[in-house]
């Protein structure tokens, strides 16, 4: 081989083995972007815990979910906030989310798991809002949805007025505890034959009346996912 040959044979490995690096760094380049702007697209994960009111949510506004991913339902009919609480581990702290929005107590004013004070409710919600605080994920406080009475426990009289007092309490505690509170009761009880099926549950226009709250709110903390 002559010693052009030679060099013009080195220059083509220089060559070759400078195409595979570059090409390694490029792909690098590649999947750290990809992953960088994936997590862009996905700042923030938060999780709605609830009852009855929140798990059918999502069967009454599917689009609106599917379009709103981040929101994770974790709604279980029925359920009183002693058993919320028992399952807040699991269902909000292991989701690792930014926020949460604890919609809960109209199963204990039903006396579902039996009688519970109004004080020892306020107090199971204001827990899983301390729990949610010490894990660094922001806390709104949901006031319970205003009713005109308990259809499946009809032993419960003047229901409204203890969801009043029930709503009272969790004003005042998240102030102290530095949680956000909000508002779905004043601003659903004067149409509340128009946006509930049975005097609590929502249909189909009351859900929607709870989103157009629910973005405002959302709005409100977006700086958290900043």
């Amino acid at each position: 081989m002559t010693k052009n040959s030679l060099k013009t044979s080195k220059n083509k490995q220089k060559s070759k083995l400078n195409y595979f690096l570059f090409l390694a760094i490029f792909l690098n380049y590649i999947a750290f972007y990809s992953q960088n702007n994936s997590e862009k697209m996905n700042p923030k994960k938060i999780v709605l815990m609830g009852n009855s009111i929140t798990e059918h949510w999502q069967k009454y506004t599917p689009l609106f979910f599917e379009e709103n991913s981040f929101l994770i339902n974790k709604g279980i009919s029925g359920q009183t906030t002693v058993e919320m609480l028992f399952r807040f581990n699991e269902d909000v702290i292991n989701q690792n989310p930014q926020a949460v929005y604890i919609l809960a107590g109209i199963n204990d004013i039903a006396q579902n798991s039996g009688y519970i004070s109004i004080d020892d409710i306020s107090t199971n919600i204001i827990k899983m809002g301390l729990l949610a605080q010490k894990n660094n994920i922001k806390v709104v406080i949901c006031s319970v949805m205003p009713v005109t009475e308990i259809a499946w426990n009809e032993k419960i009289k003047n229901a409204n007025q203890k969801v009043i007092e029930l709503n009272h309490q969790l004003i005042n505690k998240s102030k102290k505890n530095n949680f956000i509170y909000l508002d779905y009761y004043s601003e659903m009880k004067e149409e509340l034959s128009l946006l509930t099926y049975d005097g609590l549950h929502p249909n189909e226009k009351g859900y929607l009346k709870m989103i157009a709250i629910l973005k405002k709110s959302l709005k409100g903390i977006a700086n958290n996912f900043n």
